[in-house]
């Protein structure tokens, strides 16, 4: 499924459920940070391998991706209705960070 795909079955979903006027830039923008902060909690106190390890199990697995799928729903809602194009801010941001980060030379 496509970007567009998706943005287009969260604006159905969105829609069908009347929830146009609560999606504006404000709450979806604290919905997001909200949603961001509840995929923190799966990892808060665990060391850099346990945090590795915790995703390899199935149950635990899920729960993150559920996490980050309401992060990226909330995310495409933001785009949704501030008509930003995410395609095209993902490659312009890149090509921002391609000249603040340059690669590495060879040694």
């Amino acid at each position: 499924m496509s970007l567009a795909d998706l943005r287009a079955k969260v604006a159905e979903f969105v829609a069908a459920r009347h929830w146009q006027s609560f999606h504006n830039p404000k709450n979806l923008a604290m919905s997001i940070a909200i949603e961001a902060a509840e995929l923190q909690e799966h990892f808060q106190w665990l060391t850099n391998e346990e945090s590795l390890q915790y995703v390899r199990t199935l149950e635990q697995k899920l729960d993150v991706a559920d996490e980050l799928a309401d992060i990226l729903i909330y995310c495409l809602s933001f785009a949704n209705s501030t008509d930003i194009n995410v395609s095209e801010a993902v490659l312009r941001k890149l090509a921002r960070n391609e000249h603040r980060f340059p690669r590495p030379e060879k040694s």
